[in-house]
């Protein structure tokens, strides 16, 4: 009978290591089925965003451009159901286009768990007042703990809500 030594060939460092290789391979694989098992699929979030209140903070110039800090007061309907606070720093170029930077922390509920949601915004105004809005989740506290996504809104600035889409995931 030959030996199991001489049968899987090498030397013994060898045999160990291709040993250690492999009990890495099954613990890595492991750890992915764990780790894919607690995590919730990509969900489909729409609804809308309604300005509520509006104040101007501060309004400067910086070269051609018109400056404007706003504290902007939203409710959000659908998937994200709540109320939040936006803090909006407006840029309106001399042709009248504005950029939208914001941060935005609403008190919302998701699937039926509250918690707050802190949103990273970029946006535009255009020429023919359509709002354009990619919403990043940056943080989420509460039962929303986990909570990540986007959300994007394109309408009419002067319409009484604007539609959000987007995908999330609630661990």
């Amino acid at each position: 009978m030959q030996q199991a030594g001489s049968r899987f060939g090498g030397s013994r460092s060898f045999k160990l290591t291709r040993l250690a290789l492999i009990a890495a391979g099954v613990a890595a694989a492991s750890v992915m089925m764990i780790s894919s098992a607690t995590a919730s699929p990509k969900q489909t979030a729409t609804g809308t965003i309604a300005v509520t209140a509006r104040t101007l903070v501060l309004s400067y110039r910086s070269g051609n451009d018109v400056v404007r800090e706003l504290e902007v007061h939203r409710t959000l309907t659908g998937t994200f159901a709540g109320t939040e606070v936006s803090l909006v720093h407006n840029v309106t170029s001399p042709d009248g286009s504005q950029d939208l930077t914001v941060t935005s922390s609403c008190n919302c509920t998701v699937e039926g768990r509250t918690g707050t949601v802190t949103f990273s915004e970029r946006g535009t105004i255009d020429l023919n007042g359509i709002i354009t809005v990619r919403r990043k989740i940056i943080d989420a506290t509460g039962g929303l703990e986990g909570l990540r996504g986007t959300l994007y809104a394109s309408d009419p600035i002067a319409a009484p809500a604007q539609n959000y889409t987007g995908r999330y995931e609630l661990d």
